[in-house]
């Protein structure tokens, strides 16, 4: 017998509080979500990828691959101010 589990994508799905002790599991997004996040190429997420400057995709299923949420927001912050700075 199969079972399924519920895993949310908020936290408001879980009422703002943990399970019986469990914390919210964070919020996976795949490539396409990236683009809209940060629209360039999909080669220009690789090269950033390569250089460090994004973290490298997480293992989802055998073939699928996504970023946790909360860490391309914490690099995108990142790559706009440095942006920024060149361009003054």
């Amino acid at each position: 017998m199969k079972t399924t589990t519920f895993i949310p994508e908020t936290a408001s799905q879980l009422g703002g509080t943990p399970i019986h002790g469990m914390t919210p599991l964070p919020r996976v997004i795949r490539m396409p979500d990236l683009l809209r996040m940060y629209p360039v190429g999909r080669t220009t997420i690789y090269a950033l990828i390569k250089a460090g400057k994004l973290p490298r995709p997480i293992a989802l299923s055998k073939r699928a691959r996504g970023w946790v949420l909360s860490e391309i927001e914490q690099c995108i912050a990142v790559l706009k101010a440095e942006a920024r700075n060149e361009q003054l």
